[in-house]
C-alpha cells in the first residue's frame, strides 16, 4: 500500500489501537510517556543517547560556539563579517539494522 502522504498522529494512534486491541487513550498515553522518557534521556542531565529498539537511535551532539569572523560572502564575493554563533545541542537520528533493508 503506497501512498503519497504520511500518516497523521491520529491515524497512527488508530492503527496501533486496532492492531493491538489496546484502547486509543492508552496508546496516546504510551506515546506521551515515550516522549517524556526521550526528553529526559536527551536532556542536560541525561546520558545524551536513546534507542528505540529495532527502530532508531537518537544522540545529542554538542556543537561548540563559533567566534565572529571575517570572510568572503559566497553570494556577493565581497568581504564581510560573519556574526558569532552560540554553542548548541543538536539531536542526530540513525536507523537501526532492521530498518536499513527497507
Amino acid at each position: 500500500m503506497a501512498t503519497d502522504k504520511r500518516m497523521s498522529k491520529a491515524q497512527i494512534i488508530t492503527e496501533l489501537s486496532d492492531k493491538t486491541g489496546v484502547a486509543k487513550k492508552d496508546v496516546q498515553n504510551l506515546l506521551t510517556e515515550l516522549l517524556t522518557l526521550v526528553e529526559r534521556e536527551l536532556g542536560e542531565k541525561g546520558p545524551g543517547e536513546f534507542v528505540v529498539p529495532d527502530l532508531v537511535k537518537l544522540k545529542v551532539k554538542q556543537v561548540p560556539a563559533q567566534a565572529a569572523r571575517k570572510g568572503i560572502d559566497p553570494f556577493t564575493k565581497q568581504e564581510r563579517e560573519f556574526p558569532a554563533k552560540p554553542a548548541s545541542r543538536k539531536v542526530k537520528a540513525s536507523v537501526q539494522k532492521r530498518l536499513r533493508s527497507l
